[in-house]
């Protein structure tokens, strides 16, 4: 395993929670503003959209954690 290879990582997992971000902020803007009235089987299917979105990016957030803390393990070995 080469050097760059974690920070390769690092980077795709940065860009992965931009990306979550983003689709969190989008999911509670239509489940704040939705366009029309909604049903409430209808709001129930975007509040459980936003919880799943919502849990994915606290996976993702925990992984680069943990790929921040190997990182900083492996650092105080040498």
């Amino acid at each position: 395993m080469t050097q760059d290879n974690p920070d390769n990582e690092e980077r795709r997992l940065l860009a992965l929670a931009e990306e979550c971000h983003a689709e969190k902020l989008a999911a509670a803007d239509q489940l704040s503003n939705p366009r029309r009235s909604l049903l409430y089987t209808a709001y129930m299917t975007l509040a459980d959209n936003l919880a799943a979105i919502k849990l994915k990016c606290h996976g993702i957030s925990l992984a680069i954690r943990q790929l921040r803390k190997k990182k900083r393990d492996a650092g105080d070995q040498r």
